[in-house]
């Protein structure tokens, strides 16, 4: 059977049949039935290989309309993303300048819980009679029995010289919550920082007495400067301006109850923690070798649980202060400190009235064991009338005093520690008060780092009487839960 001739033409332009052809086999009988029959087969696969095509096309399609889709997704979230980073850098700042801590305590004193008492009859200090009245000469240390990182008393009982008496526990036990500080932290410039350290205090105040005098809860500004950190190759530079950190001693360094190894500062932090106001600069060489820190500030680097410290000046001339320590590569750092201060007494007007103060201090924290040793001596003038008492016009104070402290690190988490303090110092406000001060204290404590965020303390501190006061019971048990955000 022949093919007809347009069918055979088409195979041939489209090359399944040659255009020229031959026998298939022998003298050629069937060819043109199996020429037909190969090209019918071979337009089947071409028309199935046309739907292939078809539907990979489609299905190339959709796959586009979703990838389409998937592009407007991805962008959206990229979007979202980048709104989201967007409100992170805003908050990062915020999270990183806010922080602080909580300040739990358990404390109990013996005796009346305050640290002093008259000597009535002029027993002990005969030397005062006929000048003050007895009642209020005293002997003891009124701080000396501090239950918190604050350096707050458990009672100031009958004190003439500190009568802001914010604990009044009357030596009985008692839960309190010694601080709730907020610190803050801002760079508004690379250059430039701000930091302050609030502590909100809450304290009892009894509105059934008439006049009494108690604050109730208060809030301490203990910290707030501006530093400006010099930009100098060659050494370490940074100015302050404001209410900042003391450049007397050591101690300061570790006021903060989550920065404290014990629970209550040394019988010394009086004269050296305090935060004057004014202008500081310090620099650091070599280093690190050598520090230097100078201050021009209103009055005293001392606490302001102490009545020897004015945060706003009353006379024209001002306190300047400074500290040059050298470190040593001994362990993690043995450093060792020469500071002094000099300046016009704080709380009166008086320009010729001055403060002096002078101090060593050491720290070495090598290996295991953190070791603080400090030595200090000062006078404060006073102030007198010609021919009237001495000190009537402002008080005087003459005071020396040292303490060792030593931690050692067990665990990680686990530091007991000890320390010994003594201080002797004379106290005088004309005919209104004297303080006879001869006093060892001894603390043993430890203290619990569980976590980042959570430290334990508890400490007993055994106080005693030297020179010729007689011994009385004035002996604290105290602890703090320190829980960091």
């Amino acid at each position: 059977m022949r093919k007809p001739l347009g069918i055979v033409l088409f195979l041939s332009v489209v090359g399944i049949v040659p255009r020229t052809t031959r026998a298939a086999d022998g003298d050629g009988k069937g060819a043109p039935e199996a020429r037909e029959r190969t090209a019918m087969e071979r337009l089947d696969a071409l028309e199935e290989e046309n739907r292939r095509m078809r539907a990979r096309v489609a299905e190339l399609e959709r796959a586009a309309k979703q990838n389409e889709a998937t592009r407007e997704k991805v962008a959206k979230l990229e979007d979202d993303a980048s709104f989201f980073d967007q409100q992170i850098a805003k908050l990062l700042p915020i999270a990183s300048r806010l922080g602080g801590y909580l300040d739990f305590g358990f404390f109990r004193a013996t005796g009346t819980g305050a640290g002093i008492r008259s000597d009535r009859g002029y027993r002990y200090f005969p030397e005062y009679e006929g000048d003050i009245p007895a009642s209020w000469v005293f002997y003891g240390d009124p701080l000396s029995t501090m239950v918190n990182a604050r350096g707050e008393p458990a009672d100031t009982g009958e004190s003439r010289a500190l009568t802001f008496d914010a604990i009044d526990s009357g030596g009985k036990s008692s839960f309190a919550v010694n601080a709730l500080n907020m610190q803050l932290f801002a760079a508004p410039h690379e250059d430039l920082t701000l930091t302050a350290s609030i502590d909100f205090a809450p304290r009892g105040r009894d509105v059934s007495v008439p006049g009494d005098r108690a604050l109730g809860d208060f809030i301490d500004v203990k910290l707030a400067y501006a530093e400006y950190l010099v930009p100098i190759e060659r050494f370490e530079l940074s100015l302050y301006a404001g209410k900042f950190d003391s450049v007397l001693g050591w101690e300061y360094r570790s006021r903060e109850a989550t920065d404290r190894l014990t629970v209550t500062p040394s019988l010394l932090c009086r004269y050296t923690c305090g935060s004057p106001l004014g202008l500081k600069a310090r620099g650091k060489f070599w280093d690190g070798a050598m520090i230097l820190n100078v201050a021009v500030t209103n009055g005293s680097h001392g606490s302001e649980t102490f009545p020897f410290h004015g945060e706003l000046d009353r006379n024209d001339w001002k306190t300047v202060a400074g500290r040059i320590a050298s470190r040593a590569p001994l362990g993690a750092g043995l450093e060792v400190g020469l500071s002094g201060s000099i300046g016009a007494q704080d709380l009166q007007s008086a320009e010729d009235a001055m403060h002096t103060h002078v101090g060593v201090d050491l720290h070495l924290d090598w290996h295991d064991f953190d070791v603080t040793a400090e030595f200090l001596q000062g006078v404060v003038d006073g102030k007198s009338a010609q021919g009237d008492t001495k000190c009537g016009l402002a008080p005087c104070l003459r005071y020396r005093g040292a303490y060792v402290q030593v931690g050692y690190r067990v665990l990680n988490w686990l530091t007991p520690y000890a320390r010994v303090d003594v201080r002797d110092a004379v106290h005088r406000s004309g005919v209104s008060f004297v303080y006879q001060s001869q006093v060892l204290r001894a603390t043993a404590g430890v203290r619990m780092e569980l976590g980042t965020h959570l430290i334990l303390k508890a400490e007993y501190n055994l106080n005693r009487e030297l020179g010729r006061a007689p011994q009385f019971p004035n002996d604290v048990f105290t602890s703090s839960m320190l829980l960091k955000y």
